[in-house]
């Protein structure tokens, strides 16, 4: 068999989105060889361990009982300029029965070359998908899966599981099992899948006392007390320098009141929901899960809390107790909040009141 015209003898994949260059990877291999012809002719490197000379003389060598033969190398961008220029000769005569993927971060010392390779093959950048591409993406994968998924229930689910592919991808398929038969995926049956695949965050525990899950909250706030930090997003490694978590969730828990309050005014005010988002400055998911959280409260409960957080604040700051045991007590009190009326919060800037919290 005589090589494929549709098959570019070397391509050079780099970028930030791995889950695009992997597929990419195996959409090339598939096309160049099958599971029995990969035993001799598929052959793997990586950047740091092996040379430009030992590549370029395996991407040379003519493929055996297959019309190709497939070479990978992993961590391309590490070669410095030497390993770089051994490749030069082979670029400018590269082997047909060869298909030559290189693959990294950057493009590093290959810049200087890359007008070379696209003479002859692909150079294509893979950056991180973001906002409508990132959309586009994820509805297009739940199509293919036969099925299909709204705008607001992808905000949502890029909220919770983060914008890496490989996390989406995972999310979308425990959310294609969940549903069973149902075509069209709702945002109630991506929340309903969120506890098995997200991690804790500030947002995760702020939603846990709003929903008024008690174990919930607690469990959470153990956590981020033992590990002396909290992430804002899923995807977020926990920082290596560890600072005391509690003013951050003392001020996103009062934060979170404030917004369910804000909330349930506009809704008495008889404000339409695109103005409560723009006001907001929320996605229309967040905004619901405000309102839905908000029927749970009455203005005075909610009253109660912000007041809670204030004075939890400041016993903390003038060492009234131990800080573990203070959050502890405030969490309790916020999921089992009672209904008396109080009076109303502090302003903006009153002592130990919004402005040190928000």
């Amino acid at each position: 068999m005589k090589p494929r015209s549709d098959i570019y003898p070397i391509y050079f994949l780099y970028g930030p989105e791995d889950y695009l260059i992997e597929e990419e990877i195996q959409r090339l291999m598939n096309q160049t060889l099958s599971l029995k012809e990969r035993g001799l002719n598929l052959h793997l490197f990586n950047g740091e361990e092996h040379s430009g000379q030992e590549v370029v003389q395996t991407a040379q060598t003519l493929p055996m009982f297959s019309s190709y033969r497939f070479v990978l190398i992993r961590g391309v961008d590490q070669f410095d300029e030497e390993n770089v220029e051994a490749f030069l000769p082979y670029i400018r005569n590269p082997s047909p029965t060869t298909c030559l993927t290189m693959c990294g971060q950057t493009l590093g010392q290959w810049k200087k070359v890359q007008k070379e390779i696209e003479k002859v093959g692909k150079v294509i950048e893979y950056p991180r998908l973001k906002g409508r591409l990132l959309i586009s993406w994820v509805r297009k994968r739940m199509e293919e899966k036969g099925k299909s998924i709204s705008e607001e229930s992808v905000s949502y689910l890029v909220e919770v599981v983060g914008d890496h592919l490989q996390d989406l991808d995972n999310g979308l398929e425990k959310v294609f099992l969940s549903v069973g038969e149902k075509k069209k995926i709702e945002l109630s049956d991506i929340e309903g899948m969120t506890s098995e695949v997200k991690v804790s965050t500030v947002f995760d525990l702020t939603d846990a006392i709003g929903q008024q899950n008690l174990e919930k909250a607690l469990t959470i706030l153990e956590k981020a007390l033992e590990l002396k930090a909290i992430p804002f997003k899923k995807e977020e490694p926990l920082p290596k320098r560890k600072d005391d978590p509690v003013p951050l969730l003392l001020g996103m828990m009062a934060k979170h009141y404030w917004n369910i309050w804000r909330v349930k005014e506009m809704i008495s005010g008889r404000k339409a929901f695109e103005e409560m988002g723009k006001a907001l400055r929320m996605q229309a998911w967040n905004v619901k899960k405000l309102m839905e959280q908000g029927r749970s409260f009455s203005e005075a409960s909610l009253r109660e809390g912000i007041l809670k957080c204030h004075q939890t604040d400041l016993a903390i700051k003038t060492g009234r107790g131990p800080k573990n045991l203070l959050m502890e007590k405030l969490v309790i009190d916020l999921c089992r909040p009672k209904t008396k009326r109080l009076p109303a919060p502090p302003s903006v800037g009153t002592g130990a009141g919004r402005q040190g919290l928000l």
